[in-house]
């Protein structure tokens, strides 16, 4: 996305109501989720979405702030471990072939 596309976006973002802003960021990372995941599954490196009862807390009747921020760091993490579990495969592989990024 551009950087114009990008801003007027965000003017967009800004003026929506926070339960959608929350829903929107959740959404987002989901995606961002299930590409680093692809990313690992590309490469046969064993890695899965974290799945945990807090992702299930943001679809109840009334969600907490809290239930959204918990929901968050579940994504965060299973990013960080998809990326991690990537970086790892990719390391390896580049030394087996002896290729030298430096």
């Amino acid at each position: 996305m551009e950087n114009e596309n990008f801003d007027e976006y965000m003017e967009y973002y800004k003026k929506l109501p926070l339960t959608q802003k929350k829903e929107i960021a959740l959404s987002q990372l989901k995606v961002l989720a299930t590409l680093t995941n692809k990313m690992c599954q590309e490469l046969n490196v064993e890695n899965e979405i974290i799945i945990n009862k807090e992702l299930l807390d943001v679809n109840k009747d009334n969600p907490t702030e809290d239930d959204y921020f918990e929901a968050i760091i579940v994504y965060i993490n299973s990013i960080q471990n998809s990326l991690c579990d990537f970086d790892l495969k990719l390391t390896k592989i580049m030394e087996s072939q002896e290729i030298n990024l430096d």
